[in-house]
This record gives C-alpha cells, structure tokens and sequence, in this order.
C-alpha cells in the first residue's frame, strides 16, 4: 500500500508539473525579468492549480523510504543504523520536492507585481529543484552500503546490483549543484547534466526500486504465509 501509494503521488506530481505548471523542461535561465513575469501572467491559472496539486503530492518519498528503511532493518545487525539514514535522507529530500510548487505557485499568484520580484521566486523555484543534492546522497549511500554488504539474502530487495546501481544514481545527481554556476550550455539549470541526467536517472531509480520492492514484500507475504 506505501508503495503504491508514493507512486500514485508520483504520477500525480508528474502530470501537474508538465501539463499545469509548464516546467518541462525548464525556461532557458537567462530570460528577461519580463519574460519571465509574462510566462506567469499569461498561465497564472494553470500554474496555480498545479502548484496546489503538486505541492500536495510532493512528499512522494516518505512512503516509499519508510518502506526501504523496513526491507533495509532486517538484514542489519544490531542498531539499524543504515537504515535510519536512508529514511532520514529520504524525508528530506521529499522537502525540496514540496518547495519548487510552492515558489511556482507564488511566483504566478499576484501578476501584477513588480517584474523583479517574480524573477526572483522564478528562480529560487528553479535552483531549489535542480540544484539541492544534499539529502540525497544519504539516502543513496545507504541503500548501497546494505546492498554491497550483507550476506547473501533470497528474500532481499537489496541484491548488489541494486546498491551499484544506486551509488551511481547518487553521482548523476550531485552534478545538480552546478546549475548555480553558468546560464546556458549542459549545466545550466535545464541543460543535460544537471537537469535531463538527474530526471532520467531519478525516474528510472524509482521505477526499479518500487518494483523490486513490490515483487520481493509480496514474495516474503507469501512465505510467511
């Protein structure tokens, strides 16, 4: 039910984010503050209500790291350690999927406001999707230190491929930080390092990781049976 239910969240925040809010990809990152307050004005509506939708389902993660930090408690010795940091990275990172919505939303709530300042929610919306790594990683680090340690485990959701495969996910998207830095070319804030890399490697990771999780918690269902 977790599982699914972070999917459902996910899909919902995927379609509202594209269709409604408008921001797949990204705008180019050196449009003119009125550019910028043009696109808002001219789709305030829209944005506004996929910022509600999006913002609402935002938190997508928690379910899906409770149920990580479930499967990862019970191949741990001792104190779970490992998997306390996982769901602790995993419920934060759900924070600054919230965030970007929320400083949408704002940005097209009053378009008469000085151009300036919905530049300014514009981009903090922008950077704050792309470029805050920081919970990630601990997240990832986690998943795969218990995959590349534990003994071997038929009923595991965590095989070694599964921890590789994620420390790899974990470098794609620390690149994300490099979008502070230029405004045009593969790091900006929608070129193909910090934006298409990360959103490739972030859907694919969620879609392997929830169906693996779904075809072994039904398998030890099963078994316990």
């Amino acid at each position: 039910a977790l599982i699914w239910w972070a999917w459902i969240f996910m899909i919902a925040f995927g379609l509202a984010y594209y269709f409604l809010i408008g921001m797949l990809p990204l705008p180019p990152a050196n449009w003119s503050a009125q550019q910028v307050a043009d696109f808002y004005a001219d789709h305030s509506l829209r944005i506004r209500l996929g910022a509600a939708i999006c913002s609402w389902t935002g938190a997508f993660m928690v379910p899906l790291a409770t149920v990580i930090a479930a499967q990862m408690s019970r191949l741990e010795k001792g104190f779970p350690i490992w998997s306390l940091l996982q769901f602790g990275g995993g419920l934060m990172m759900s924070i600054f999927l919230v965030l970007p919505p929320l400083f949408w939303g704002t940005a097209a709530f009053s378009p008469g406001r000085p151009v300036e300042v919905t530049l300014l929610m514009h981009e903090y919306a922008n950077l704050t999707l792309v470029t805050t790594d920081q919970y990630f990683i601990f997240q990832n680090v986690a998943i795969g230190v218990v995959s590349l340690t534990q003994k071997v485990d038929p009923k595991s959701p965590f095989p070694r491929w599964i921890g590789y495969f994620t420390l790899w996910a974990a470098l794609i998207y620390e690149v994300g930080v490099a979008g502070f830095i230029p405004k045009s070319g593969p790091f900006s804030w929608n070129g193909l390092f910090v934006y298409w890399f990360p959103l490739a490697t972030f859907g694919t990771w969620m879609t392997v990781m929830s169906f693996n999780l779904l075809t072994y918690v039904k398998r030890q269902s099963v078994e316990a049976r």
